[in-house]
């Protein structure tokens, strides 16, 4: 699968909450994310644990810019995630671990993200899942109007993702 994704800090939860009101998203929930993230390149491996009952792996690749970027992943359901944990722990070593709850709303073939991560602060990401060449073609002038609806200006674009951004911080400490 492929998607198109942005991420800004925010600056603020409720004027986010509004302008996902003004695109009458539907809301998906929160979800309560654990992302186990693997020493492993090229690409990202990560073991996703949702609301303490759902389980995937997640592979992706993704360059970090200071644009939205396109991200080729493949999602596979676990069912013994402590196990799966303990066995890439043991093959690869874990590089860092991404506590967040994440609003969620969905528009379209938009995945709106209102992020709250430990030690990180709050963040907007925007997914644009592309299922055909169609949704990739237009998934840039998405972006641009969801940009524009939410006020998120060039300048705010976040480069890293959260585990790169969690390990950075690490780095300084």
């Amino acid at each position: 699968m492929k998607n198109l994704e942005l991420k800004v800090k925010c600056k603020s939860h409720r004027a986010a909450l509004k302008a996902v009101k003004l695109l009458h998203a539907e809301y998906g929930g929160i979800l309560k994310q654990r992302d186990v993230y693997f020493n492993i390149s090229p690409g990202r491996l990560k073991l996703r644990t949702i609301n303490k009952t759902e389980h995937q792996l997640i592979y992706y690749k993704r360059h970090n810019k200071k644009t939205a970027k396109i991200s080729n992943y493949y999602i596979s359901e676990i069912t013994h995630p402590k196990r799966v944990e303990k066995i890439l722990k043991e093959i690869y070593g874990i590089k860092v671990i991404v506590l967040k709850s994440r609003k969620l709303y969905l528009w379209q073939n938009v995945r709106i993200h209102i992020d709250t991560v430990n030690t990180l602060g709050k963040f907007i990401e925007f997914e644009i899942v592309c299922r055909s060449q169609k949704d990739e073609n237009e998934s840039a002038e998405k972006m641009n109007y969801l940009k524009f609806l939410f006020g998120i200006q060039n300048k705010e674009v976040l480069k890293y993702s959260y585990s790169d951004m969690l390990i950075k911080t690490k780095e300084r400490s």
